[in-house]
């Protein structure tokens, strides 16, 4: 895997990553166990693992990209606390809650949810686990009947 960017030092000569800085950019071929330090409970680790076997199949899941990974377990296990809240508590109380002077709103769980599913769905396409996230991340491809504008552009420049 070749590193788009490259260190300078103050004599504007490139410096060498160490193995070290190296090592943080290349596919991870297997999945590490998650850090003491990231604080992730039992069932956060459960679905570290499950993201993270869906992230190595990418075959472009490096060390750098295992706080996507974190975020991944946190939210996801957010999200299903707070559907079995909805489910348990129902309607009232569980989608929708009711102040004292009557006015409603979703829950703080629907909420919980809506904030999971967008931290889920920046996840997902970082690593284009949606068919419409591999779209985006392949490109789009010219089509035979397009024109190419910057061919066209050089024709009337060099009167082709």
């Amino acid at each position: 895997m070749e590193v788009a960017h490259k260190q300078i030092n103050n004599n504007s000569k490139v410096v060498e990553m160490t193995t070290e800085e190296k090592d943080l950019y290349q596919a991870l071929k297997s999945l590490p166990e998650p850090p003491k330090a990231s604080g992730l409970n039992k069932s956060q680790v459960i679905w570290w693992y499950w993201f993270g076997n869906e992230f190595l199949k990418t075959k472009q899941f490096s060390k750098l990209d295992l706080t996507h990974l974190q975020k991944a377990a946190f939210w996801m296990d957010a999200r299903c606390q707070a559907i079995n809240k909805v489910n348990s508590k129902g309607y009232d109380g569980g989608l929708v809650q009711e102040f004292e002077s009557g006015a409603t709103n979703v829950s703080g769980h629907v909420s919980i949810i809506e904030k999971a599913d967008k931290h889920l769905d920046e996840v997902s396409a970082h690593f284009g686990l949606s068919f419409k996230d591999r779209q985006k991340l392949k490109g789009s491809k010219k089509t035979d009947n397009q024109l190419s504008l910057f061919d066209v552009v050089l024709d009337k420049i060099h009167g082709a």
